[in-house]
């Protein structure tokens, strides 16, 4: 992103883009701002000149928003996507919630809309090169272990079912994790709070609501139809990321950011999912290199690197980032593979860095150097956190 950021407003009546460019007018030196009566109209504006965000409204005849977005998406896939409608049901929010990156509700305020795009464009600044910035945009859902769907249904059509008890079930799978949060602090409702707690956002969203996101085609889907990813590397990043997420909960020891650890160290690999979908057959031979210590022994971030120019904790962190998660959550993702492992957990970055190389040095490499990593034994790290370490093995099944 060079210059000032460009953003489109996209709505068939004239009194909102008129709105809008009253709203929006303080903010004319940070944006350079567009505004199309129609989708065709906006598509046509694209061509001479592509934007970094685009919002748009639901209901427009022709070319509905829905379909703005999808072709936004196939054209511009690093363009971030923003619903801004008053008139949108809850199948059609089921929908634009795979083709959008924030949905807001009309009547929206000043405040709401500019922290929405604020957030948008730190996070298309932040996604690095264009390249980089595709991975991010372009992923709607991420692809989960096969054994989730099925567990997710039972619980949802279970007649006492509760957010807790589905909640349970979601935290089992860290792509309808990120889903269900991403939903949920898309909501108008919760301007200035952000969420990062499963069960809050299902008693937010409803089980009606999450049962509907999780049955869509794409967003709790298999990965890999060509055969061409180790057999079983989904199952074993989600195991990874299940084990790091209860270490770094006990690790956070009941502190205000309990909730945050959890989260992202459930999160802390998606990255390799953003990689997986969006780099199509060459990411099982970026997996093939690393996995052979012997030729090449490096971290998963390295070969990544070498060969796309970005790896998997930014591209995580970038998705995160766009689709509204907490700060704390996307930092704790962006550096959970970082060399350094902190003496005293004092934070979720802390925390989820630690329970990440403790795991992986019981129950093998996810991301680091395979055979090679450090097996913590002698690793100099506070007594308390050591306590709650060995705590952790001594119920942790193997």
């Amino acid at each position: 992103m060079t210059g000032k950021p460009h953003v489109m407003f996209v709505d068939d009546e004239p009194r909102i883009l008129d709105g809008l460019r009253r709203m929006l007018r303080t903010e004319r030196n940070r944006w350079d701002m567009s505004f199309a009566p129609g989708g065709a109209e906006a598509l046509a504006a694209m061509q001479d000149r592509p934007c970094d965000v685009v919002v748009s409204d639901f209901r427009m005849p022709g070319m509905d928003g829905g379909d703005l977005l999808s072709r936004v998406r196939a054209l511009y896939p690093g363009t971030a996507r923003v619903i801004l409608s008053g008139q949108t049901g809850e199948d059609n929010v089921l929908r634009v919630i795979a083709l959008s990156h924030q949905f807001l509700s009309k009547p929206t305020s000043r405040e709401q809309l500019v922290q929405t795009l604020d957030r948008l464009l730190a996070a298309q600044a932040a996604s690095g090169d264009d390249s980089a910035r595709r991975d991010a945009a372009m992923v709607q859902s991420l692809p989960s272990a096969p054994s989730i769907l099925p567990e997710l249904i039972t619980v949802l059509d279970a007649e006492d079912s509760s957010a807790g008890s589905i909640a349970a079930v979601i935290e089992h799978d860290p792509a309808a994790t990120a889903k269900v949060l991403q939903l949920a602090n898309s909501s108008a409702s919760m301007v200035g709070q952000q969420i990062s707690d499963v069960a809050q956002a299902v008693a937010l969203l409803g089980p009606p609501t999450v049962r509907g996101l999780v049955l869509m085609h794409d967003v709790v889907r298999s990965l890999d139809p060509a055969g061409l990813l180790p057999a079983r590397w989904i199952q074993e990043l989600t195991e990874h990321s299940v084990r790091t997420s209860r270490l770094a909960r006990l690790l956070a020891d009941g502190a205000p950011w309990e909730h945050e650890a959890f989260t992202a160290g459930l999160l802390h690999e998606v990255g390799q999912l953003v990689l997986a979908s969006s780099r199509g057959d060459g990411y099982p031979a970026v997996l093939r290199v690393w996995a052979d210590a012997d030729a090449s022994p490096t971290t998963l971030d390295v070969a990544e690197l070498a060969a796309f120019g970005t790896c998997h904790s930014e591209a995580g962190a970038n998705l995160l980032h766009l689709w509204g998660l907490p700060v704390s959550v996307v930092s704790a993702v962006a550096e959970h593979a970082r060399a350094d492992v902190c003496r005293k957990v004092d934070d979720p970055g802390s925390a989820v860095a630690l329970a990440h190389r403790i795991v992986e040095a019981d129950f093998g490499a996810m991301c680091e150097a395979p055979g090679h990593q450090d097996t913590l034994a002698g690793q100099d790290i506070g007594a308390a956190e050591q306590q709650v370490v060995e705590r952790w093995r001594a119920t942790s099944p193997r």
